[in-house]
């Protein structure tokens, strides 16, 4: 895998056209230049979007920005790996056929200098999700994926704006130590297998280091705008403000 490899999650871009969703695709646009610039990978972790459902024949206007710089990025020879999140589960090929090298639906393993990278969202981790758990599972079901299909493109991604609510108060998306005690109880149980482990979906930041372990808590795009950068055997995070 190319060098230096960059890491970003919960970018939630949604389907609107404001300044707030202008200004933060530029900063990411950048980042996408510099990736190309460097000859480097890009590894996104889920919730690139805030809502993604794949309907045939049907892309959100909103998006195709998005897909166009990614596709010029893959065109340029770059290699983007995407793990599915709890926003953007349901594609159905269509990344791959776009912009990505591969897709995964639950954890993308890393093989580098010897070492074991593992790069998941991150819901559902906890032992208090057991009815997160049981939701995601129903949402996900052959069953609700083609009831939802019956729907008009429209019409899901209205409902889907209703549920998703990204736009939280700030407050919201601050680093939490308690939760990332509990986190950091998780990639205990991981550790034995892998000698890092990366997350999402929580929107915490910063590195945990324990018995030459490591868990790398990925940030967001909303108030963050964090890069996780892997080069030669080095790890650093940058806040992205290009």
């Amino acid at each position: 895998m190319d060098n230096p490899i960059y890491f970003v999650s919960d970018n939630h871009f949604q389907k609107r056209n404001d300044k707030f969703e202008h200004d933060r695709r530029a900063k990411f646009y950048s980042l996408l230049d510099h990736i190309k610039d460097k000859n480097g990978s890009l590894v996104i972790a889920g919730d690139f979007f805030d809502f993604w459902f794949e309907y045939k024949g049907y892309v959100p206007y909103e998006y195709i920005d998005i897909f166009e710089k990614l596709k010029d990025l893959k065109d340029s020879g770059i290699n983007i790996y995407y793990v599915l999140g709890n926003h953007d589960y349901w594609d159905f090929g269509f990344f791959n056929r776009v912009f990505t090298k591969c897709t995964y639906k639950d954890e993308y393993l890393i093989l580098d200098e010897n070492k074991k990278f593992s790069v998941i969202h991150g819901d559902g981790v906890l032992p208090e999700d057991s009815g997160y758990r049981l939701f995601r599972r129903i949402i996900r079901s052959k069953l609700c994926i083609t009831l939802f299909k019956i729907l008009s493109p429209s019409m899901g991604y209205y409902i889907a704006s209703k549920i998703s609510n990204a736009d939280k108060p700030t407050t919201y998306y601050k680093d939490n130590e308690s939760l990332k005690v509990k986190l950091t109880d998780y990639a205990r149980t991981r550790w034995g297998d892998i000698d890092v482990l990366l997350m999402g979906h929580y929107h915490q930041s910063g590195i945990i280091e324990e018995n030459n372990k490591k868990l790398i808590f990925l940030g967001d795009w909303l108030t963050k705008y964090l890069v996780t950068v892997y080069d030669n055997g080095q790890w650093n995070q940058i806040q992205w403000d290009k």
